[in-house]
């Protein structure tokens, strides 16, 4: 599979490099899309090949007009692209898709996607994987599979599969070093655990919880400099404060594979994620792929911003936990004129209610914007988030898409019932015999 996946990614990258002569890059906010582009951008300016970088939260009919008034006689497409083909037939350039979300209908144009060579786009490559592949192939590019590794983090994916392939190689040429560890950053172990997401504790953004907690275990100072006992014992508090909550990935969560990038200005791949993330959540994006593109001039602010809106998150969360609603088959909050829904509900999911698919419904003044998440446990229950929000969305008047554990939607203001209401209807039907 791998091999079919890369003999398609040597299609894309000799079309590239032969006919291309000025490329507009359009890419996903998230941390896949942003680390995409980063690795297409840099795979481009190697190669001497004029572009230029945008970033959308969907691909809609009204980036058409943008993309017609450029210059540009490429276009790449990363992390989307293989849902929407009755919009991407409708660009008359050159076209590549670089995508991992599930294809829909017919593509004519050139497009690497992991599902077309059996691989699963939801857990075993992400788009920046996909972008990675190809830009190998353009020339010696293994320095930026460290980037591919971010995005993949960034999607939560595991590393398996076409994953798997990019870590062994990253590893390899010394882009890259693993070990086992907290799956915390470095720092202060107090401020660290304050600010936490991810993974996310009942005494996160409380610092009355925060320290009857470490003073419980008798637990302070910076991370790294924690002995081997302390750490240990921190791991198990750790564990058990998850497990209580029923987060089933609890030890996972704490515990696990911990990358260290040789070859980006920040080190700490969890940190990175969190602040390429960031970037793109506030429509920064453009600050966020300067990072990527290995530029420090804008590392200070989103630090700061990252930290802000970390801030910001954890008293949505708290809104959300205080305002959840409950139907048979999903959970479901309806806030507004928040930022990173997808970020709230996977939350929730996967560290306060993991039983359940949870979907956040944000109103905001022209669209509701809609995230659902479920769990590696209900996806291979059957769950598949992709059809039920992609179904009641278009049942309302919206569209939606992507994957079986993650998926969005944009829907009409006034037809939020309605949607959770078909919501739980089709996600009972792929649940609804499971004990």
């Amino acid at each position: 599979m791998i091999n079919d996946l890369i003999g398609i990614a040597e299609k894309a990258a000799r079309l590239i490099v032969d006919r291309a002569t000025n490329v507009q890059v359009i890419s996903h906010t998230d941390a896949d899309g942003i680390s995409s582009a980063a690795i297409i951008c840099t795979a481009l300016f190697r190669c001497h090949i004029p572009f230029q970088a945008c970033f959308v939260n969907c691909l809609e009919r009204s980036i058409l007009r943008k993309i017609s008034s450029t210059d540009a006689d490429t276009v790449i497409l990363c992390d989307m692209g293989s849902g929407q083909p009755e919009i991407v037939k409708q660009i008359e350039k050159l076209v590549v898709i670089l995508d991992h979300h599930k294809p829909v209908g017919e593509h004519k144009c050139m497009h690497v996607n992991p599902h077309d060579v059996g691989l699963d786009g939801s857990f075993e490559l992400s788009a920046s994987g996909v972008a990675y592949f190809v830009a190998r192939l353009m020339g010696p590019n293994t320095d930026l599979s460290g980037l591919a590794i971010l995005g993949a983090l960034g999607d939560k994916q595991s590393m398996s599969g076409a994953n798997q392939f990019i870590v062994e190689e990253a590893i390899s040429c010394g882009a890259v070093e693993v070990s086992c560890g907290l799956m915390l950053e470095d720092g202060d172990l107090r401020t660290v655990l304050a600010n936490t997401i991810e993974p996310y504790f009942e005494f996160t953004g409380d610092e009355a919880k925060l320290d009857e907690f470490l003073s419980k275990f008798s637990l302070s100072g910076d991370i790294s400099s924690l002995d081997s006992d302390s750490v240990r014992k921190l791991a198990s508090a750790l564990v058990l404060t998850l497990l209580k909550r029923g987060c089933i990935e609890a030890v996972d969560a704490v515990v696990g594979e911990k990358y260290h990038f040789n070859n980006e200005i920040i080190c700490d791949a969890n940190k990175f994620v969190s602040i390429v993330n960031t970037c793109g959540k506030i429509e920064q994006s453009g600050i966020g792929l300067s990072l990527c593109l290995r530029d420090k001039t804008e590392l200070q602010h989103a630090t700061r911003l990252d930290m802000e809106n970390r801030r910001s998150l954890i008293n949505t969360l708290k809104i959300a936990e205080q305002n959840m609603c409950e139907k048979k088959y999903i959970r479901y909050v309806k806030l507004s004129n928040i930022s990173g829904t997808g970020i709230v509900a996977g939350i929730t999911t996967r560290y306060l209610f993991p039983d359940k698919p949870f979907i956040t419904v944000n109103s905001t003044s022209d669209m509701v914007k809609v995230s659902g998440r479920g769990t590696r446990k209900l996806v291979s229950q059957g769950l598949d988030l992709a059809t039920v929000i992609k179904s009641a969305a278009e049942a309302v008047g919206g569209t939606g898409g992507g994957h079986n554990i993650a998926s969005g939607a944009s829907i009409p203001n006034g037809r939020e019932e309605e949607f959770i209401t078909i919501v739980d209807q089709l996600t009972g039907e792929q649940l609804g015999s499971v004990p």
